[in-house]
């Protein structure tokens, strides 16, 4: 999703990960329910539908540099969704390729309980494949008969397996970047999964893996109007960026294999001072957090080099007892050996 809002003034307890992504997560939740409550492939859509729908959709990104503007018919954008359907099936993020096979394994209709899914369901919407309608205050996800057949079919195809196992491949880099950086250009991830769909009936369709970087990861703009893919814990992207030299871009080029082997790298260091913390804290963390979560909050919060004070104040808010002298011993710890996000490294304030 695009990151929206400066988080600057805010205390470092209302920044860390799990707060951003409850933020992100509530909004989704009302941005969802202003949508319809039709979808274009109702029956009883018509064209005075159509423009609300065009303008939700994908599409005016897409035509931004369209050298005619026209009215849009239903038909017109039915041939233009059906056209794009099995590609773009193929090329759904990880969480809408999870929510989309629970949704056809159910008949086209889904029950969106975890607040995990709305997300997801928010960008099936956009691609104009699925409604969302309301039953007994429950949320519930609809996909057309005949869009959950087709997907049904494309989806035991070994031409659309094959697509997603590169999906996966650069999903897993794109993922492992973002944990060693904060935030990576679009433009090196784009290009690779390109390279890896050549031959299959997805290959040529840039503007269908930009669709799903936009449904999979959040994300901005950088001045110069590229896409950055960023962190969900990264509070300041903004900020970020503007530490960045405007010759290097948002991140080296870095091969898979270095890649891989600086994740591994990271994860051996780490490792060690997750267990710690969570450890420390497993039994006083408040009830509607995890002590999962709350390691991760603050292991995020040491990458974007916050000081020790702050990090104090934050694994308070966290807890439901005054931290013992073994829980702050514990974030001393991760506060001085986890490696800070390259462009925090060179001025650490403990």
């Amino acid at each position: 999703m695009l990151r929206h809002g400066n988080t600057h003034p805010y205390h470092w307890a209302d920044k860390t990960m799990s707060v951003l992504r409850a933020n992100q997560l509530e909004a989704c939740e009302k941005d969802l329910a202003s949508l319809p409550f039709r979808c274009l492939f109702d029956a009883d859509c018509t064209d005075a539908d159509a423009e609300s729908f065009y303008q939700l959709s994908f599409f005016p990104r897409e035509d931004r540099n369209a050298q005619s503007v026209s009215l849009h018919t239903v038909e017109q954008l039915r041939v233009r969704v059906l056209s794009s359907f099995a590609p773009e099936l193929a090329l759904l993020s990880p969480e809408e390729h999870d929510l989309m096979v629970r949704l056809v394994l159910f008949g086209g209709r889904l029950s969106l309980q975890d607040w995990e899914d709305l997300i997801p369901a928010r960008s099936l919407v956009r691609r104009l494949w699925c409604r969302t309608t309301t039953e007994n205050g429950i949320r519930i996800l609809c996909m057309p008969h005949q869009l959950c057949a087709s997907a049904l079919l494309l989806l035991a195809g070994e031409g659309h397996k094959k697509i997603r196992d590169a999906v996966e491949t650069v999903q897993e880099s794109i993922d492992q970047s973002l944990y060693l950086m904060g935030m990576v250009q679009a433009a090196g991830p784009k290009l690779h999964l390109q390279s890896l769909l050549k031959d299959t009936y997805a290959e040529n369709r840039p503007e269908l893996i930009e669709r799903m970087f936009y449904s999979g990861w959040d994300y901005i703009f950088d001045p110069q109007g590229r896409l950055i893919l960023i962190h969900p814990g990264l509070a300041d992207p903004d900020g970020m960026l503007s530490r960045i030299p405007a010759a290097s871009g948002a991140c080296s080029e870095m091969s898979p294999s270095a890649i891989q082997l600086a994740s591994d790298s990271i994860s051996d260091l780490e490792s060690p001072l997750y267990e710690q913390m969570l450890f420390a804290i497993a039994d006083a963390v408040r009830p509607e957090l995890t002590p999962e979560d709350a390691v991760e909050d603050l292991i995020i919060l040491a990458k974007q080099n916050v000081s020790f004070s702050d990090m104090k104040e934050v694994l308070s808010s966290l807890l439901v007892s005054i931290p013992t002298t073994e829980m702050t011993k514990a974030l001393r710890d991760l506060s001085d050996r986890i490696p800070r996000w390259i462009w925090f490294s060179s001025s650490r304030v403990q």
